[in-house]
């Protein structure tokens, strides 16, 4: 992230580094409960070399469908057995256009606990994130509702915390300055900084380009790109995918 020291760390700590141009997808898994109707399964196709099964779902008629297949796509990318990380960022693209969300840095959905599932990083990965490698499965942002954020990286008895002040600056930015970066171990604190902006330098910043109750994704502003999935759920009910504007389709890839 391009706004300096506080912005570098943040990004470091959002999510696990890698490398260049490459995207990592965390091992938990991010799929969750869906209601409503469900699509045929039209054909079948393998998901990767091993074989493994996977079918193509069609959702066609509403708008609401369109979102709900769309979703699936997603979800099914991040739990497939081999990272595609083409057919993620298109599926980033497709849920961008189908944001249920109209101001989703001003949304109380944003609200929460989330893990991160994927994640890619630009060419200005800096330090921090080439230390955690691809090694911090629980890699979490914690947003709150006081206008506060923490990054919470877990890894075994290390645990890396990094909190920050945020303001929507917009209806889709999220302006982000962290304030201190504590270290500790077991429990106990054995590193801690406050930082403080430098003269020149601003804040960085985080664009929401999708969020729904259980899902979001967000591009920070070195271009990296993020899917958090809400941790424990709390989200509200989806709404079923049998309203809207009909005529249209989407397909969604999902394991057998």
């Amino acid at each position: 992230h391009a706004a300096g020291t506080s912005m570098s760390t943040f990004s470091a700590l959002v999510s696990p580094p890698r490398a260049v141009g490459c995207g990592v997808r965390i091992t938990a898994s991010a799929r969750r409960k869906v209601s409503g109707k469900r699509a045929t399964v039209r054909t079948s196709a393998s998901d990767d070399a091993s074989g493994s099964s996977a079918s193509v779902r069609i959702f066609s008629g509403s708008s609401k469908e369109m979102l709900f297949g769309a979703q699936q796509n997603m979800l099914g990318l991040l739990e497939s057995p081999s990272t595609d990380d083409d057919a993620i960022t298109a599926s980033i693209a497709e849920l961008s256009t189908l944001n249920p969300t109209a101001a989703p840095a001003k949304d109380a959905k944003l609200v929460g606990k989330w893990r991160l599932a994927w994640s890619q990083q630009q060419e200005s990965s800096n330090f921090f994130q080439k230390l955690f490698a691809d090694i911090a499965s629980d890699n979490f942002q914690i947003i709150n509702e006081d206008n506060t954020l923490e990054n919470l990286v877990l890894l075994g008895p290390l645990t890396v915390s990094a909190k920050a002040p945020i303001a929507a600056v917009s209806e889709t930015r999220t302006e982000v300055r962290i304030s201190t970066v504590d270290v500790s171990i077991a429990g106990n604190t054995v590193w801690s900084k406050t930082l403080t902006p430098k003269p020149g330098k601003g804040a960085g910043w985080v664009e929401q380009l999708y969020l729904d109750d259980e899902m979001r994704i967000s591009r920070g502003n070195k271009g990296s790109l993020f899917i958090h999935t809400r941790e424990g759920g709390g989200g509200n009910k989806r709404q079923k995918p049998n309203q809207g504007t009909t005529g249209q389709s989407a397909t969604a890839l999902v394991k057998l």
